[in-house]
């Protein structure tokens, strides 16, 4: 018999498998965190009655933080800062606009702001026994760098006291700081502020050591007053 080869076998390659690359992971960023502001929007009081005194200012200034606005008021003094001082909110009722402030007596001006920092010092801007102007201005500070104050103005001196008015968008909680070498005040205003405003401000004189004369009435009253809508 005639012997016959086996036709071959065609050989066939597997076809090769589809390679996917996994879908990649959508990254989200986190949502940026509001600071949080931990100083009260209480009124800081310190001295005694009447507020007066010898200091001389002679520089002020303003500049942005982060997450806080700061006025700086520089002294000459025979001591550190003014001796006694008061600096609390007031408000503009009428709907926006400006805010009067005053120091109850004889200097009154008007700050641009929803609400402003009413900062009455012991002290004067002119060195009243030498006849001479200390502090020459500027009398009004604004900078689209700042994130709530509107604008800083100075009220004047007159009897031993000093106004400066601090117009902000919101008020919100501060601090007030008392520097040396050179005798300085700060003021530190958050630029956001979550907080129970009136929790915080009720509570604000187990931080605050007020003078004797404020009475016992006055927090209660300041706070419910400006702070419990």
């Amino acid at each position: 018999e005639e012997e016959t080869s086996p036709e071959p076998e065609e050989e066939t390659s597997p076809e090769p498998e589809e390679e996917t690359s996994p879908e990649p992971e959508e990254v989200t960023s986190p949502e940026p965190e509001e600071a949080v502001c931990t100083w009260d929007v209480a009124p800081k009081v310190t001295g005694e009655l009447p507020l007066s005194g010898g200091t001389i200012l002679s520089d002020a200034r303003i500049g942005a933080q982060e997450g806080y606005d700061r006025f700086v008021l520089e002294f000459i003094s025979p001591g550190s800062v003014p001796e006694s001082y008061r600096i609390d909110y007031v408000f503009n009722n009428t709907g926006g606009g400006n805010v009067s402030i005053s120091d109850g007596l004889h200097l009154e001006t008007q700050v641009q702001g929803n609400a402003a920092l009413q900062v009455v010092l012991a002290g004067s801007h002119e060195d009243v026994a030498n006849n001479v102007v200390v502090y020459k201005g500027p009398n009004v500070f604004s900078s689209s760098q700042l994130g709530n104050v509107n604008e800083v103005r100075f009220g004047g001196s007159h009897g031993g006291l000093i106004l400066w008015g601090i117009g902000v968008e919101e008020a919100n909680g501060f601090r007030v700081l008392e520097l040396s070498d050179p005798p300085r005040i700060v003021i530190d205003i958050c630029v956001s502020d979550l907080s129970d405003k009136l929790a915080d401000c009720l509570s604000a004189d187990a931080t605050w050591e007020y003078p004797e004369w404020v009475s016992s009435s006055f927090l209660s009253t300041y706070c419910e007053s400006n702070f419990s809508s």
